[in-house]
C-alpha cells in the first residue's frame, strides 16, 4: 500500500484533470486538513467512486485465476468532468508492498462489479 504522502499525491494529480474543483466533488464532510480530504479522494479512486479502476498488469493463469496482483492502474475520467474537450486516462501505480488492494482492484474492474 502506499504511504500517505504517496496517496496523496496521486489523489492531487487526478484531481488536476477535473474542470470542478475538488472540494465539490468529495464527500460532504469536515476535513481537518487538506490532505485528509486528499485522502479521501485516492480512496475512492481505488474503489471505483470516480468510475471503474482496472488493474492493467496483473497476471492470470490459464483458468483464468489471478496469480500476480497489479500495480498499476488506470480510471477514465471523462470528458464532461475534464479539463480538456475529449476524456483522459488517470494512471497511478501502488509502488510499495502489496497488501490486498491490488487484488481487490482486479477483481471487481474485471467483472464491472462495483
Amino acid at each position: 500500500m502506499n504511504r500517505d504522502s504517496q496517496k496523496i499525491a496521486i489523489a492531487k494529480k487526478f484531481a488536476k484533470l477535473h474542470e470542478t474543483p475538488v472540494a465539490v466533488w468529495t464527500p460532504e464532510k469536515d476535513y481537518s486538513s487538506d490532505d485528509e480530504r486528499f485522502l479521501a479522494v485516492y480512496e475512492n479512486l481505488v474503489i471505483g467512486v470516480y468510475g471503474d479502476c482496472y488493474g492493467i498488469n496483473a497476471e492470470y493463469d490459464e483458468e483464468g485465476e489471478l496469480i500476480a496482483e497489479a500495480t498499476e492502474f488506470e480510471v477514465e475520467v471523462d470528458r464532461f468532468e475534464s479539463t480538456g474537450d475529449h476524456g483522459d486516462i488517470f494512471f497511478f501505480e501502488i509502488t510499495t508492498e502489496l497488501t490486498g488492494i491490488g487484488r481487490f482492484i482486479e477483481e471487481h474492474g474485471q467483472h464491472g462489479d462495483w
